[in-house]
């Protein structure tokens, strides 16, 4: 049995739920965490193509923009890492969505509400439960001033292992963010025979991790990741130690050493995803090499045909 992909990372979310045939399980995921007021009847992806440049373009947000059947839009998002700016961002992709309906000839009291949906791997906020509600209100006595606005935060960490003491309003969603968080497939299994929908829900990851293409979109969505991580580091131990007292030439190089070491990590982690198993004579250049080469190999990984050619053209 292939190796199941991991549903938080953004590729394999958004192949699980925007795909043609997958409306059913959009629709039951929507629903756990918008508790609409009326059941949701049909939804269409706006941006259901995953482009291939994008999937190694670590700044490029695998979203889903959702139109519901009442016409209101909800933007759907998986971000596993965290990253800097994440609140002001989830605001102005709001903000665009909310904007762009309003195209030449059209009336303010024709705009319908927008919705940001976030799944996060980490912990955002600080307080306890897992799933935020935001909305646009009156500090003091709570009345709304226009419902358009609306954003949800899903904390996937702070769900609870026992879903038994949950709020029932939330525990539909509590089952969703443990289906999609969890890395053993005895839980899936689990929540699956109470759960139709999630049974559909691992029927379709089961399908995506038999599914080459599939498998391929994944590590490449990964390999960026990796190397998105290793660069921001860099960045940071740079500014470092530039800001460090002059003469204090021994903490420079224990700091240039530490980045030596997390590049070699890197690459021999990337060599291995991509290549299989990796010569000794390979690791050994790899252990050798400055920061420098090990940063053009890193960027190189991506493209090269074979580990020789990429040894040789390095």
């Amino acid at each position: 049995m292939p190796k199941i992909l991991d549903p938080t990372l953004d590729v394999v979310f958004k192949l699980m739920f925007a795909q043609p045939g997958r409306e059913e399980l959009l629709i039951a995921l929507l629903h756990a965490v918008l508790h609409p007021p009326s059941p949701i009847s049909s939804v269409v992806v706006l941006n259901p193509d995953l482009e291939k440049g994008t999937i190694r373009d670590r700044g490029v947000v695998l979203d889903l923009r959702v139109r519901l059947h009442s016409g209101e839009q909800v933007n759907v998002e998986m971000q596993a890492d965290a990253r800097a700016g994440m609140r002001k961002r989830a605001l102005y992709h709001w903000a665009r969505m909310y904007g762009a309906q309003l195209v030449r000839g059209a009336k303010f009291v024709e705009l319908v509400r927008c919705v940001g949906v976030f799944f996060l791997g980490y912990r955002e906020l600080p307080c306890a439960r897992f799933h935020s509600t935001f909305r646009v209100i009156e500090v003091h006595d709570h009345a709304p001033l226009e419902g358009g606005f609306e954003l949800h935060l899903v904390e996937l960490p702070k769900v609870p292992q026992s879903l038994r003491g949950v709020d029932d309003e939330d525990g539909e969603l509590a089952r969703w963010a443990r289906f999609l968080a969890t890395s053993e497939q005895g839980e899936r299994k689990e929540l699956a025979m109470s759960d139709p929908v999630l049974a559909k829900a691992k029927e379709e990851l089961e399908r995506l991790s038999a599914d080459p293409a599939a498998q391929r979109l994944a590590q490449e969505r990964e390999e960026a990741f990796l190397l998105y991580q290793f660069e921001l580091n860099t960045a940071r131990r740079e500014a470092k130690e530039e800001g460090r007292e002059e003469g204090r030439e021994e903490g420079r190089e224990e700091g240039r050493e530490e980045g030596r070491e997390e590049g070699r990590r890197l690459v021999l982690r990337l060599l291995q995803r991509r290549f299989g198993d990796v010569p000794d004579s390979v690791r050994g250049r790899v252990v050798a090499a400055s920061s420098e080469q090990l940063e053009r190999w890193a960027d190189a990984i991506f493209d090269a045909e074979s580990i020789d050619a990429l040894m040789r053209d390095g």
